[in-house]
Formats: C-alpha cells, structure tokens, sequence
C-alpha cells in the first residue's frame, strides 16, 4: 500500500458516516479500550456532542473500499469550553476568534507509519476557514511520539488540559497557524 492508493471523503453530517466512526476509533483503540476515557460508550457520547457542535466535519481515508483511518474537528469560539479547561490561558490569537479545534485523528495499526494520518490531516484543513487550528494530545501517547509527530507538523504547546474525570490524562493542548494556501478566499 502506497498513501496514493488511499482515497479520501470528507462529511458534514455525523449520521452519514457515525457507525464507521465507531467501528474506526475500537479499531484503531482496541489497546486502550479498557480503560474507562477510552471506553466505545464513552466515544459514542464524546462523538455524538461534538457532531452537533458548529463546524463538524469528518475526513475518512479508505483503502479500496476500507475506512482505514479518520480525523474530525469542528469550530470553537472564544469563550468555548475547549479553552476554559487550560490550566492557563494560551495567546490570545488563538481566543480572540474561531478555530478549529481537531477532537480526533486515528489511522489503524497497519497503515500506520506511511503518512495517512498527515494527509488526513492536511485534507481537514484545506476545507477550514479558521485562521488556526488547535487539538490536544496525551504527552505519553505512543511514548511520546504522537506529540513529536504533531510538532513535526507545525503544533506548538499553547497550554495543558484538566482531565475532565480522574480517568482521564492530562491533554497538552497545542496550536497552529493554518497556512495560506489552505484558507478558503
């Protein structure tokens, strides 16, 4: 498999593409499924909140027909909970107007390692008319290595994240600017 082979769809509406979600995140999880923030209810409800939020929006890769791996986002504004959970404030360019705020990017384990994720990534964005982009990882995730790709990819840590259960790991939350040539005119 080459990351040419992988076509991608974008989605709007979370009742088109909600089971494949589903199915994707356990996939792409299944380690960490036991423990209770990772839990598929606890996706589901997490899932189901976020696509009636403004701005949602999946992009799904496929592999020959396969969802093989998934990123959704959607619009925050200033004030949104997003940012009233950092133990401090970040810079203020990223709270003084909307961004998007990318909740989940997962790619499963065979096709992990060949840039999927970043054209997942990258094709989120294109579609994007925020001026910058924020998400929030586990600093320990993959031993740290799910951070350093983010940084790889122009993140930068913008603050840290209470847990919002004592399930839950603290999030770095990190931001970036969305480059030009991705902005809508």
């Amino acid at each position: 498999m080459t990351v040419e082979a992988i076509t991608l769809r974008s989605f709007t509406d979370l009742s088109d593409v909600r089971e494949t979600l589903i199915g994707l995140y356990a996939d792409v999880r299944a380690e960490l499924l036991h423990l209770p923030n990772y839990k598929l209810t606890t996706f589901a409800e997490r899932l189901d909140r976020h696509g009636a939020e403004p701005g949602w929006e999946s992009v799904i890769a496929y592999e020959y027909g396969e969802a093989v791996g998934y990123a959704y986002a959607n619009t925050i504004e200033p004030g949104n909970r997003w940012w009233s959970r950092l133990i401090s404030p970040p810079p203020n360019i990223y709270t003084s107007g909307p961004v998007v705020a990318i909740k989940e990017i997962g790619v499963v384990q065979k096709r992990r390692g060949q840039g999927v994720a970043q054209r997942i990534h990258d094709d989120l964005l294109e579609s994007r008319a925020e001026p910058y982009a924020t998400l929030c990882v586990n600093g320990a995730a993959g031993g740290g290595k799910v951070q350093a790709l983010y940084e790889r990819w122009g993140y930068v840590t913008i603050g840290h994240q209470e847990p919002l259960s004592p399930d839950a790991p603290q999030l770095t939350c990190m931001g970036r600017s969305v480059p030009q040539r991705f902005l809508k005119p």
